[in-house]
């Protein structure tokens, strides 16, 4: 494991909590990602607009200069990020370079990459009509805002090994029955089943059923054939969409912390945890979002959670006096550890954005990081 030795920077914090949503509800990360938004929706739309000869006349200077500021947006954009790529918390245990290279082949950094290709295919090929189409790519930048999109990128990453078995289900059953009628009426239908590629034809519009086009089977085998091909295409398209179905439920549960995940690396509670002790953390904590005035936990209550505070503020009263907590704070932790009821009524201040870790995973997570432990029992100690 390299060890990294670029010492930490605050212009580089604040710029990743800005462009990778550090903190949830950040104004300025609402303001920046609108602003790429509006500027990719816009180049876009300049680039359809400038394939109309009447619009390219009168107005293809100003969007190719549009085009120009944009481009030089999203290169300022693409290095910024490759500039905070140490700060992020499943990359902050390598070197700093190594860090920015592992992040560059991301995904979504990659589609960042394409879309300054346009630019350089334009400079090379300025006679080629083509070329500014190449801009149209710069759509799939908006998969970095949509939680749509990247959850269906997300699920397509983890479910590829079922997805690639309805791959080849669907090839086999496009395969098997064309095959089929290829044998029963291909010497009937030479012009339309007389060979596989046409046969292919016949059988991928059936099993997306619709029609086969204008080839009718002939015979009862043939009739035989193309029903139970239907039948299997509705299991082909059946297969894949309920595993879409079960994932996307998966994913969205998990979408608030895929979000906060760099919120959660921060806490300082967790600042000494690895990357993948953070992984295992994420993975344990539920969302919850409550409204200002919501009373969270009750004195005398049994104690079933410990709440970290992603946003928002709280209010505690114990025995002790009144207490406020706010962003990074953690509360409830107190009668996980002495098995006790709640000591203290806690009331959200304003909306807040609480992470949420029930009593057994919280006693495992504990069990199994000491350190941990002894930290939170200091805590508790102070508190009393």
């Amino acid at each position: 494991m390299d060890a990294k030795t670029e010492s930490p920077s605050i212009p580089r914090q604040r710029a990743f909590q800005i462009l990778e949503h550090g903190r949830r509800r950040e104004p300025a990360s609402r303001v920046v990602d609108w602003v790429l938004i509006g500027l990719v929706l816009g180049n876009v739309a300049a680039a359809v607009a400038q394939t109309v000869p009447d619009i390219a006349a009168r107005h293809g200077a100003s969007l190719q200069l549009f085009d120009r500021l944009s481009v030089l947006v999203f290169a300022i954009e693409y290095v910024a990020r490759i500039w905070t790529a140490p700060e992020h918390p499943l990359l902050g245990r390598y070197r700093p370079l190594r860090a920015r290279l592992r992040f560059a082949a991301t995904p979504l950094m990659i589609i960042d990459a394409l879309a300054l290709l346009p630019l350089l295919l334009e400079l090379l090929f300025p006679a080629s009509a083509l070329a500014p189409l190449t801009r149209l790519v710069r759509f799939l930048k908006l998969a970095r805002y949509s939680p749509a999109l990247a959850t269906l990128g997300r699920l397509i990453a983890s479910e590829r090994r079922s997805l690639l078995a309805c791959v080849i289900i669907f090839t086999g059953v496009l395969l098997l029955s064309a095959a089929a009628m290829h044998a029963v009426e291909g010497a009937l239908q030479p012009d339309k089943l007389g060979d596989m590629p046409k046969a292919i034809w016949w059988s991928a519009s059936m099993v997306a059923k619709i029609g086969g086009g204008d080839i009718t089977p002939l015979t009862t085998l043939g009739r035989f054939i193309a029903a139970i091909t239907v039948m299997l295409g509705i299991g082909c398209f059946a297969l894949p969409v309920a595993i879409f179905g079960r994932g996307f439920y998966e994913e969205i549960r998990r979408r608030d912390f895929v979000v906060t995940f760099a919120m959660v690396a921060r806490v300082p509670l967790f600042a000494r945890l690895d990357a993948a002790a953070i992984a295992d953390l994420v993975a344990m904590l539920k969302a919850r979002t409550v409204p200002a005035g919501t009373t969270i936990i009750r004195k005398g209550e049994r104690g079933n959670a410990m709440y970290l505070i992603a946003s928002g503020g709280v209010e505690v009263e114990s025995a002790a006096g009144t207490v406020r907590l706010g962003e990074g704070d953690f509360f409830g932790e107190m009668a996980l550890l002495s098995r006790e009821p709640r000591s203290a009524t806690v009331t959200a201040l304003r909306a807040c954005d609480l992470l949420v870790l029930d009593a057994d995973d919280f006693l495992r997570l504990v069990d199994r990081l000491p350190d941990l432990d002894a930290r939170l029992r200091a805590v508790a100690r102070e508190r009393t």
